[in-house]
Parts: C-alpha cells; structure tokens; sequence
C-alpha cells in the first residue's frame, strides 16, 4: 500500500475513533450545554486563541452564559457572569468543587499539595493550611506586623532613589516575597542574597510559562509533549531546584524544632507530621510539605506584588485619585504613625480605589479549572462526572449588568450614594467558594499596607505622559507576561 494511502487511512481511523468518543461522552447523561462544533482529534483548538479569556468571552455572546469547549478529545464546560458562577461554586459547591487534572501542575506536584489536589488528601491539607495561617495571625496583628516592616523596607529603599525614576517592580517583588519567607521559613532575605534571588527568577519564570501558548498545547496535548524538547523541559528543571532548596530548609527546621515555640509554617507542620507518626494513612509527609510550600510561594508572590504593581501605575495615570487617597490618608491617618488595618473602615475612598483596581485588572480572568465530583444537573443541562469546569472570572468583572462603568477605571463601583464604601459580590478577585484563593486574607491585608504606606510618604509620577498610557493595553500585559514601567516617587512634605 502507497505511502499516501496508509495516511489517509490512518486520518480516516483516528477521525473515527474520535466521533465515537464524542457519541459516547454525550451519552447516557443527558445533554452538554451548547458550544462551537469540534474539530476531529483538535477538539476547539482554533477557537482557543490566547488570550483564552477574550475568546471565551466572545463565545460567551454567542452561545450563552454556560457552553461547552472541546479542548482535544474532551469536553469542557465554561461558566460566565456573576449569577451562574455563584450558583455553580457557592450554592452548588459540592458539585463543583473538584480540581480538574492539569498535566502541567500534575507533572510538577506528582500529585501533592493544595493546587492539583482532591479529596481527602485535599480536604485535610487546605483545613491544616487555614488554621496555620490563622495561628500564624492571618488578618491579626502579628502579620500586619510582618506586612508593615516588609512596606518600611520598601519605603527606605524608594527613598533611596531621591525623587529619581526607577522601576518598582523588583521591589514589591522582594517585599511581597520576604512577607511569604518570613511567614513559610520564619526567615526574610536582604536583597543581594543569591538564594533569594534564585527562588524569585524561578517563581517569575514559571509564572511566565503557566500563561503561556506552550502550556496550553501540553496541558492538552501532554501524553506527546511529554517526550518533546521544550520550555516545559527547562521549567521542570528549575522546579527540582525549587524542591532542592525548600528540602534544605525543611531539613535545617527539623534539627532545630522546638514544640514548644513554633515559629512558622514548616514549624506548625513538623508538629503535625509527629502527631500523625504510626497513623497507617496520613497526608503529613515532607512531599506534601514540599509540594504545599510551592504552592504557597507561587499562588502568593506574583499575584499581589503586580496587583500592587498595577495600583502605583494607575494612581500616577489619575493625579486627582492620588490626591484624594493623599488627602483621606492625611485625615484619618497623618504622618506620625504607620497605616494600620484598623484605618480601613476610616478610609472609604482609599478602600474603593483598591478593591476598584482588582476588579479593573481582573489580574486572574479564568479560575483554575474545576471539575464535577458527580454527575450534576446544572440550569437545565446535565453535566458527567469529572466534566472540567471553567470560571470565566473575566465575565464577572466585565459584565455590564452589574457594573456601571466595566470599561473604565472608577472608585465609584465600590462606593453608595453617600461616599460609604459598599462592598460589592459581584466582584470575585479571588474566585469563590471552596476554591477560593487560600491567600485572598493575606493579599488584602499586603494590598492595603503596601499602597498605603507609599502614598504617606511619596506622590508617585509617571517618567511619561499619563494621557498617553493606554490602562487597557497595559492591563493585558500585566496579565500576559508582566510590564516593566518607570515612575518618580517624590517625597511628600511635611
């Protein structure tokens, strides 16, 4: 048989294949909500342009608020707007609490850890993580504590750069980071330390790919790409460095743990491990404390050190925003003293201006995925078990029913008719439900603390014409791959 003939019969197998699969999948479970046709073995891969979230987006007008994507062989089912993703994973959170296999993640944990976790194993570990991080003074004084010397060290070193243009970015890198150091290893690093500087290009570097095309093909495509050459390859590389370097630091706590006087959280979870020693089955192993430690440097340093990144752009864009927030600081808090948590419910505006910039930079448009833990009648559609689910978070921070103004940049979603700040459940930076970002109290309190303290001490400028900086353009690189930008920071007088 010709060369040319085998392959055609080969195309005409494999389509085959994949038509009973997709007959099958349909079967049986009732119906999937509607959604663009497949291609043969592709699934929707032409419609899953990046960015992923403009071309659900797009779909979303087409075929509704739930539709169904086929990403390769498989069917996954995207959820958008407000009511349907507080529906899905508040009201119906057992059904929709799942963590859907991501090969990327999966191949990185080996299954350990909070991120790619489900379960038992998951249930024990996210309620062991809660209460550390609260015994540890999650939104007490202890980590407001930590937040305020990690915003005096950058207040120092913004002052350093006397008034000249510098870029902020390493810098609320490194202060977000050492608030996570401090609170994981018990230790914060200056900012010459290799080490340190080596753990935040890696976390930098792997944040880069996660966003990227290359990801998506070997999360979908990852039984091929696996024994490909690739970026993937150089990314696992660096993340055994990543585990080489948090095994060091287990190790160094495990000779010198007190029970008495538990410090941080590899502390806490020593503990637990001897606690649980001679149980036939317990999660406290140094894997899931290794994999756990990942996840709490990945999920907590970017994230919030753009967030912020993002907020000292747009209040150098908006002079008269700044001199609002300078004026109400001025007010409540004055010069004397550090900003403190107890302020907030004093600073309406500056409160709004805040949760405003975590709506607008919408900074994670689409949740993890989730997946169903059985199968789920869901708005007249019925859902198979281990179905991925996708929460378009973009949808609700865009959505025009729910926001007067979604294009825009405007303190006044989060504010009632008599300048009171209103909180608004229709704002969801941090997901919802049992998913829900585990750092979402930390990130609050890093946010308020950082910003705050800057703008007490410096007005902040942009190095070029603020009526030339496009926010939208901008709010898309901060997503994609991170903006590097220059500012001014000029010190406030007395």
């Amino acid at each position: 048989m010709e060369a040319g003939a085998v392959l055609i019969l080969g195309f005409l197998l494999l389509l085959l294949f994949f038509l009973s699969f997709q007959a099958t999948s349909r079967q049986g479970l009732g119906r999937l909500p509607p959604g663009p046709a497949p291609l043969p073995l592709l699934g929707n891969l032409t419609h899953n342009v990046l960015p992923l979230y403009h071309s659900y987006r797009r779909l979303c007008q087409e075929y509704g608020p739930i539709f169904t994507v086929w990403l390769g062989p498989r069917p996954t089912v995207v959820l958008c707007g407000s009511e349907v993703l507080r529906d899905a994973l508040v009201e119906h959170n057992k059904e929709f609490s799942g963590r859907a296999l991501v090969p990327v993640l999966d191949h990185l944990s080996s299954g350990y850890g909070l991120t790619n976790g489900n379960g038992e194993q998951w249930r024990q570990l996210r309620q062991f993580t809660l209460s550390t991080l609260r015994n540890l003074g999650m939104g007490k004084r202890t980590v407001e504590e930590r937040v305020q010397e990690e915003a005096w060290h950058l207040t120092q070193a913004v002052t350093e750069k006397q008034g000249h243009e510098f870029d902020p970015q390493p810098h609320l890198t490194r202060a977000v980071a050492n608030v996570i150091c401090s609170m994981v290893f018990g230790t914060r690093y200056s900012s010459d330390n290799k080490e340190f500087q080596e753990l935040l290009r890696i976390i930098a570097s792997y944040m880069c790919f996660f966003r990227s095309f290359h990801a998506q093909l070997y999360n979908i495509f990852s039984g091929i790409m696996h024994f490909l050459p690739g970026w993937h390859r150089r990314i696992f590389r660096d993340y055994d460095r990543l585990r080489v370097f948090i095994r060091a630091q287990v190790a160094s706590h495990r000779s010198n743990l007190d029970p008495g006087a538990p410090h941080d959280f590899i502390d806490h979870f020593l503990l637990q491990q001897a606690k649980e020693q001679g149980k036939e089955q317990s999660e406290f192993g140094d894997e899931n404390l290794v994999a756990l430690t990942n996840d709490l440097f990945i999920g907590g340093i970017e994230t919030t050190s753009n967030t912020i990144q993002f907020a000292l752009l747009v209040l150098s864009k908006f002079p008269e925003v700044q001199a609002r927030v300078h004026r109400e600081l001025d007010r409540v808090v004055g010069r004397a003293q550090r900003p403190a948590l107890r302020d907030r419910l004093q600073l309406p505006y500056t409160n709004a201006v805040l949760h405003e910039l975590q709506r607008y930079l919408d900074l994670v448009p689409m949740s993890l995925p989730h997946t169903t833990t059985c199968p789920t009648a869901f708005r007249g559609y019925c859902i198979p078990q281990g179905t991925t689910i996708i929460p378009l978070l973009a949808s609700v921070h865009f959505d025009p029913d729910s926001w007067e103004t979604p294009e825009e940049f405007n303190p006044g979603h989060f504010l009632d008719e008599n300048g009171a700040f209103r909180k608004r459940d229709t704002a969801m930076p941090f997901s919802a439900g049992k998913r829900m970002c585990l750092g979402q109290g930390l990130a609050t309190v890093e946010i308020f603390l950082f910003v705050t303290t800057l703008l007490q001490s410096f007005t902040l400028e942009l190095v070029t014409d603020p009526g030339a900086i496009d926010l939208a353009s901008l709010r898309r690189a901060f997503r994609g791959q991170g903006l590097a930008y220059k500012l001014r920071a000029i010190p406030r007088p007395a």
